[in-house]
């Protein structure tokens, strides 16, 4: 059981509202699945997918749910099947066939439907899902890589303006698009609106940041730093939070070492961190607790996805000396972005605390 101590206090006479730092904190979870190499791309809920590595030149996607890994191989695919990009039941990758053409697909949890750009040339990949609109990359006759979204109907090309080697689109959540571009100094992730192209460039990187997933208006990625380490990040909007791996050693490999986020579904994010060999993670964000008066009435709220994805519940003890923390009484109410309860004003001092089973 984890629980997150002492996080809030009420009195009768003195209201004190304490937690953690205002930008996220995170629990990290391994993911290794019973095969060999395991890289988690895409979330949606509590599913996950992403591909396993089984072999030389043996590629599999896979889907994790309830605790079960499943494999996922496109009936015309030759060994090798990647899993980028979940939405409900359906799922979004790109296999490669027996000329060594890479294709992108679409998997309803029954029917295996091929996409193929058709100004790509060999190579469609599809990386990221949401609701009817799929997004991901192209190579046209010269090679270069560019962008697509993908309504069910129409294809639509998404070149970034300032790109100059090409546009990768990575994620999509509503009419917002996340990816990176190839410019003459380097690496930058990019927003688009449908209008609007924003450049994003991680302050911690060194002319890489690639933006990888999008969750309403949370946008995770990675970044390189001036030490040819990868650092992953969530950026809000307004703030960047880097995202490190505390398994992660920072060992040499075929590529930088380090934590590169992939995905996120509301406020989880998976990915892979470098170890011994490379692992899977999940990212759970540590809740904060917040008290507030209305009139002479305390109100306790705690952010309204904790409770929804990892299963925090809210406990209370009226002596920080004993280990008495009993579920707080009365139903908590949610607001679609905080869960919240009200009490009676206490006699005497009254503390909370979070606890995940």
């Amino acid at each position: 059981m984890k629980t997150l101590k002492y996080l809030g206090s009420i009195s009768a006479a003195v209201l004190i509202s304490a937690g953690i730092t205002a930008q996220a904190q995170y629990t990290y979870t391994t993911l290794d699945g019973p095969l060999f190499l395991y890289f988690p791309l895409g979330i949606s809920g509590t599913n996950i997918v992403g591909y396993y590595v089984a072999g030389p030149s043996e590629v599999h996607g896979f889907v994790y749910y309830g605790g079960t890994y499943a494999t996922l191989d496109d009936p015309l695919g030759v060994g090798n099947t990647y899993a980028s990009g979940i939405s409900g039941s359906n799922i979004v990758g790109w296999y490669v066939d027996t000329n060594q053409m890479g294709h992108g697909f679409l998997y309803n949890g029954s029917n295996w439907i091929t996409l193929d750009d058709p100004l790509g040339v060999g190579a469609t990949y599809a990386q990221g899902i949401d609701g009817a609109n799929i997004v991901g990359y192209y190579h046209d006759t010269n090679e270069v890589s560019h962008g697509f979204l993908y309504n069910g109907s129409t294809w639509t090309t998404l070149d970034d303006p300032l790109g100059v080697n090409g546009t990768w689109a990575t994620g999509v959540s509503g009419t917002n698009i996340v990816g990176y571009y190839d410019s003459t100094n380097g690496d930058h992730g990019f927003l688009y609106n449908g209008s609007t192209w924003t450049t994003l460039d991680d302050p911690l990187g060194f002319g890489s940041t690639f933006a990888e997933g999008i969750s309403g208006t949370n946008i995770v990625g990675y970044c390189v730093d001036s030490n040819y380490v990868a650092l992953g990040f969530l950026y809000d909007g307004s703030h960047w939070t880097a995202l490190t791996d505390p398994l992660d050693p920072c060992i040499s490999g075929s590529g930088p070492p380090g934590t590169f986020a992939s995905g996120i579904s509301g406020a989880n994010i998976v990915g892979t961190y470098t170890g011994c060999r490379l692992h899977g993670f999940l990212a759970t964000p540590i809740p904060r607790l917040t008290i507030t008066l209305s009139g002479n009435t305390p109100k306790v709220s705690w952010p309204y996805w904790n409770n929804a994805s990892t299963g925090w519940t809210l406990q209370q003890n009226f002596d920080l000396t004993t280990t008495n923390w009993t579920a707080s009484s009365g139903g908590v109410s949610n607001d679609g972005t905080n869960n919240f309860i009200t009490i009676p004003p206490p006699t005497g001092n009254l503390f909370f605390r979070l606890s995940q089973q």
